[in-house]
């Protein structure tokens, strides 16, 4: 990067990744400005945010896309680069005005959802300079370009831990969505699997939340209460927890066909992976992944590996693993 090159960051606060990709951006940029892809607001304001409820979603992007760009107009001549993930509430009027001001910087999107979440994203996409995400599905619809996601640089293992008997059979620690209540209750409580020691944590972002879903889930119901926390955990507890796991289980959402940063974060450590998401098969050899079928709960067999491979056409798509540091390089060059 130039010597006065300033970066416009513009993401979600998703876990600590954020703060990762700021660091990163800090050794390649010699400012970086970051924002989040979303105002601040309550439990409410991000329901209605997420569903658009009474054209919400729209209204309020328009309002926060504004403010950023009067946040980032006095700046805009220092600017080469933005890069805008997910852009949960950004019009593609901000991209617009930031080319208005400055022709010459660089806008970058990624989409580390999918489209089916996040409806706004091709709209940025048909403006960008560049447009890219971590879903084969979305890439091949959208004619967007595929890249994987990351895990982090300082993601290392302890080789005497991974030798040495675990703790824990089973280790999941996510946000709630879709069936993952569902699906984490039917595997542990399988006659198999019920007598095994496990550490399960499920995410809520708020009280309301949960309750919300106690009454729409009967499998939230029914886990047991330890598996439920508002906290999010932080990342040593994390890696302390999986390397004392047999098995780290990753479960993606029904509608993506991308590979989570959990995945990455498993494989980088070679730890073992239990997913419900094949894809990642065309990235690892078979005999490395085990895939939970979230229709019965059961472990697929090598065949049924091998066809899933056999029978997916990916093209010229990339399948290879990235660093977050390869991953800034890869959406920069």
């Amino acid at each position: 990067m130039g010597k006065n090159d300033h970066a416009v960051l513009i993401c979600p606060a998703f876990f600590d990744y954020k703060v990762l990709i700021e660091n990163q951006l800090t050794k390649r940029f010699t400012s970086v400005h970051s924002f989040s892809d979303r105002p601040l607001c309550s439990s409410i304001g991000k329901a209605l945010i997420k569903y658009n409820i009474a054209n919400y979603n729209h209204f309020i992007s328009r309002q926060y896309s504004q403010q950023l760009l009067e946040n980032i107009t006095p700046l805009i001549h220092d600017i080469t680069t933005v890069i805008i993930v997910k852009g949960t509430c950004i019009s593609p009027l901000l991209i617009k005005g930031i080319k208005k001001l400055n022709p010459h910087v660089r806008v970058l999107v990624y989409c580390w959802d999918s489209i089916a979440n996040s409806n706004g994203f091709v709209q940025l996409a048909a403006v960008a300079d560049k447009a890219m995400s971590f879903d084969f599905a979305d890439c091949q619809q959208h004619q967007l370009e595929y890249v994987p996601l990351f895990y982090p640089d300082d993601n290392t293992s302890i080789a005497e831990s991974n030798k040495s008997a675990k703790c824990f059979q089973y280790s999941f620690i996510g946000s709630y969505h879709g069936d993952r209540a569902k699906l984490l209750y039917k595997l542990l409580n399988n006659e198999q699997t019920i007598s095994a020691k496990s550490f399960i944590k499920i995410y809520f972002q708020s009280k309301i939340q949960f309750c919300v879903f106690y009454l729409l889930d009967p499998y939230v119901r029914k886990c047991p209460k330890e598996w439920i926390t508002f906290d999010i955990i932080d990342r040593d507890t994390m890696n302390d927890i999986f390397s004392d796991s047999r098995f780290i289980i990753d479960i993606h959402h029904k509608g993506q066909s991308g590979l989570t940063m959990r995945t990455w974060e498993t494989l980088s450590l070679d730890y073992n992976l239990l997913t419900t998401n094949p894809y990642v098969l065309l990235h690892q050899p078979i005999a490395a992944i085990d895939i939970l079928d979230r229709t019965n709960g059961i472990v697929w067999n090598k065949d049924q590996k091998q066809q899933f491979v056999t029978q997916v056409a990916i093209g010229n798509i990339s399948t290879t693993p990235l660093s977050l540091s390869h991953w800034l390089d890869t959406l920069l060059k």
